[in-house]
């Protein structure tokens, strides 16, 4: 989808204490696969979750974003928390896939037919401000969003 505006929150990110820790939502200009996301980002940034497209193709425009509940996504888990929370290993697209398999078929067959393109639309990241701001000039990033902002201890 094409959107009338989007996010840029870089601006907001500045204006912020040397001493946060924040989350930032990262929508791509084009569809990824994993690995090159993994690849392109710098290595300060935390990637946590990958955003899979699921949505039909459409060259309309829409007034807001869809609702979250909506959306597919890939969690790379934090070796603190997630790892003992997460009861899955997925580690490409294809074990992605396979697990999506179980719970919607035909949801799966969509998205595998249209996998060789990639299938990751965007991100989520945590960082400092100064490793979130290495993003705001990336060819790659069309929108931006903040998200939690806490003390970084």
């Amino acid at each position: 989808y094409k959107y009338k505006l989007y996010a840029n929150d870089f601006d907001m990110i500045k204006d912020y204490p040397n001493d946060k820790y924040m989350e930032m939502a990262i929508s791509f200009n084009k569809n990824y696969k994993l690995k090159e996301v993994q690849k392109m980002l710098p290595t300060s940034v935390h990637q946590t979750w990958y955003w899979v497209d699921n949505y039909a193709k459409s060259n309309g425009y829409r007034g807001e974003p869809e609702n979250g509940r909506w959306l597919l996504g890939i969690s790379k888990p934090s070796p603190q928390l997630g790892e003992k929370l997460t009861t899955t290993k997925i580690k490409t697209e294809a074990d992605f896939l396979n697990e999506l398999e179980k719970t919607d078929p035909g949801e799966s067959k969509n998205l595998k037919n249209r996998q060789k393109n990639g299938l990751i639309i965007g991100l989520v990241v945590t960082g400092t401000k100064k490793e979130l701001l290495s993003l705001r000039n990336e060819p790659y990033v069309k929108a931006a969003s903040l998200g939690a902002v806490v003390d970084n201890y």
